[in-house]
């Protein structure tokens, strides 16, 4: 199944990274949902939510920014209709594409999800890093080999 990402989706994909960049999850919250077992007990932290846009025949996608120590990424996430499958790349490269996202991604995974509280869904996650931190003026650059 293909879907065709028009204008109308490109709008509302750019307008939903807009509202995204505005609520950036902080690197402490990140650090800490990544470190506990959100089974076993609740985050202190909430993340900001991802902003959503359901695209045609059943594709969603969710778009976050994350303050990480490399610096700001963007983050997406994208499912299909399928159940227990990773949506097919040429959906995810369209989607990309109208988010005028570079063609090499910094990391790439699949993840599990619950669909009405049962594992089965399946994701593809994608970050770039879209604002490197920067250094600290105080350390020296890294020097080149042969230097």
């Amino acid at each position: 199944m293909t879907i065709i990402v028009g204008n109308t989706e490109r709008s509302e994909l750019n307008a939903a990274v807009a509202r995204a960049r505005a609520h950036p999850v902080p690197w402490e919250v990140l650090r800490r949902v990544s470190e506990q077992d959100v089974e076993d007990q609740p985050l202190a932290d909430e993340p900001p939510p991802p902003e959503f846009v359901d695209l045609p025949f059943g594709y969603v996608v969710a778009i976050n920014f994350e303050e990480q120590p490399a610096g700001t990424c963007l983050h997406i996430s994208v499912s299909g209709p399928w159940p227990r499958v990773a949506p097919n790349m040429v959906v995810c490269a369209m989607i990309f594409s109208a988010l005028d996202v570079p063609e090499e991604a910094d990391d790439v995974w699949t993840e599990e999800f619950l669909i009405d509280g049962k594992p089965g869904g399946r994701t593809l996650n994608v970050v770039w890093l879209v604002e490197p931190r920067n250094r600290d003026a105080r350390q020296p650059a890294p020097r080149a080999k042969g230097r």
